[in-house]
């Protein structure tokens, strides 16, 4: 059965020779390549943002999300649009070495991680559990054993089918 998993982190955005990290709150400096590892060559939803530490700040660069001098040399390039924020959000097939997501059309979108160089962001993905799977693999389970081990068939029936009218 797939498994659910959800990596949400936030800080401050770094490269360092073309590795992206994220340094946290805490002060742990983590690299986005071993935070996403656990979910590569799976199906996922992708968000990467910018986000002012302190609140929206109008007059300074990415609203106070930018960490470069007045914007200049920002990769995103908040000295010509200071009020701009990064935002990215889609969904497909993560894969690695560039970071991308290949969408279900086959198209394959670039995560934007070079515009979060310099910049306070935030990354989330979750992966996208195919309910229909679960729903074939737990036809086939026999209800009494389910029953005998304490686990309510008919509330996993119920909750498939509320996830079923949800997704589908």
């Amino acid at each position: 059965m797939d498994t659910f998993q959800a990596i949400l982190t936030e800080g401050l955005f770094s490269t360092a020779d073309g590795v992206a990290f994220v340094q946290q709150d805490d002060g742990y400096l983590a690299s986005v390549n071993a935070l996403l590892e656990p979910v590569v060559g799976q199906r996922v939803q992708l968000a990467l943002h910018h986000v002012p530490p302190n609140g929206v700040e109008r007059g300074k660069p990415g609203l106070g999300a930018c960490t470069f001098r007045d914007g200049k040399g920002c990769p995103v390039h908040h000295d010509r649009y200071p009020n701009l924020l990064l935002s990215f959000s889609d969904e497909g097939v993560l894969w690695k070495e560039p970071w991308r997501l290949e969408k279900f059309d086959g198209s394959v979108v670039s995560l934007p991680l070079a515009g979060m160089d310099g910049h306070y962001g935030r990354l989330g993905v979750a992966t996208i559990v195919d309910v229909e799977k679960m729903r074939n693999q737990l036809l086939g389970l026999d209800p009494t054993t389910l029953t005998s081990a304490g686990i309510n068939a008919a509330m996993i029936r119920d909750m498939l089918d509320r996830l079923d009218k949800v997704v589908g």
